[in-house]
Order: structure tokens, then sequence, then C-alpha cells
């Protein structure tokens, strides 16, 4: 059954865009968004905000760790057409496999977004 769940949402998330990373060394914050389509016929794609963490693999491999928003957890699932606890885990399963996709390098990174850090002059 995890399996399905996994294929269907790979198919659900249409693109992961990054547009905001942040941080030093091994670990950054990061804000995106996915775009989601509930079903084939759907034209319309639904832009979801996210917010998280990714670590890198000095101590046990990378990591990425996202969130959404309360709300957007009840628009996912009512576009999936889910009740509370249906609807929980398949967020769940849904977030976990845009954080499989960014681990992979699968998103579109929008470098003109993404600000570039000033050198520190205290390190000098």
């Amino acid at each position: 059954m995890r399996r399905i769940l996994i294929l269907m949402h790979s198919e659900v998330i249409r693109e992961i865009h990054l547009t905001s990373l942040s941080g030093l060394g091994s670990s950054y914050k990061l804000k995106g968004y996915f775009l989601l389509r509930t079903n084939e016929n759907d034209k319309e794609e639904h832009k979801i905000m996210f917010k998280g963490v990714a670590f890198g693999g000095l101590y046990g491999g990378h990591n990425v760790n996202v969130e959404i928003s309360r709300s957007s957890k009840r628009k996912i699932m009512d576009l999936l057409g889910k009740g509370k606890s249906d609807g929980e885990r398949e967020v769940d399963e849904l977030l976990s496999e845009v954080q499989r996709r960014i681990l992979q390098g699968d998103m579109v990174v929008e470098f003109e977004k993404i600000k570039q850090q000033e050198p520190r002059s205290d390190l000098n």
C-alpha cells in the first residue's frame, strides 16, 4: 500500500521550487513551493508554500525537513477529498515525497530570487 501512495504522490507533485536558501556550512534554512495537481483532468495547479531546513552529511547523511502551514494542510486534504485522519497521513506522505525529491536534486532552484551571502568581515 505504501508503494502505491508514493507513486501517487510523485505524480501529484508537478514541480518543486526553492526560492530562498540561507545558512553556512552544513545547515541551511530554505523556503519554496511545490505545484500540486490532484488528478489528470485537473488543469489547475495549486501552489503550496513550504519552509524547512537542510543538513549536510557530516554525521549520518544528508537530511531535509519541510513544513507547511495549517491552512495549506487543510487545502491539500480538501483537494484530495480526505477526512482528518486519512488526510493527515496523506499530507505526511506528500511531504515525505517533497523531501525525497529535494534530496535527489529533483527541483527548480530559482537562483535569481536567492540572495548571495556577503562574506563576513569579522572572520579576517
